[in-house]
């Protein structure tokens, strides 16, 4: 599992800006050309701009946790990805809760992954007044869209 303290050094890091966030998005395309294309498709045109540059920040946030903790991560391909995706709106659709966060649960309960989780399931319910918050039709594919990469990058 990765570890919070990860996640949270690697925010940090990105949050500070020591690195060219430009180049850390090249580096993340070039190791994972299949999920950037997956990340930037027609599909996540639905989402706002600010959205859109959250989920690539978020994606990078894990792509970079799991790169720290493990060595020599696979390539993630398209296939890989589409079951990975499909297996995840199941989940969602059978999931039961009155709320957004009850419905959260059982991806939970089926991951060794709880910290990226956490970190997704923080973002995506933020305080809906802050400027960098996403809107509720939003929220279901952009967990989605985010466990997918945790899955197939894990």
């Amino acid at each position: 599992m990765i570890q919070e303290a990860t996640i949270n050094r690697v925010l940090d890091r990105l949050e500070r800006g020591t690195e060219d966030y430009e180049t850390e998005i090249r580096d993340f395309a070039e190791s994972q050309p299949e999920l950037m294309d997956y990340l930037t498709n027609e599909d996540t045109e639905a989402f706002t701009e600010a959205e859109r540059d959250l989920l690539l920040f978020a994606a990078l946030v894990i792509y970079q946790s799991v790169d720290d903790e493990r060595s020599g991560m696979p390539e993630a391909t398209g296939e890989a990805i589409a079951s990975a995706e499909e297996h995840n709106y199941e989940v969602f659709n059978r999931s039961k809760g009155e709320g957004f966060r009850d419905r959260l649960t059982p991806f939970f309960e089926e991951s060794a992954e709880e910290e990226l989780l956490a970190f997704v399931e923080d973002l995506v319910l933020a305080d809906e007044t802050e400027e960098d918050s996403i809107s509720g039709e939003a929220r279901e594919p952009f967990f989605t869209t985010l466990k997918t990469v945790i899955d197939v990058l894990t």
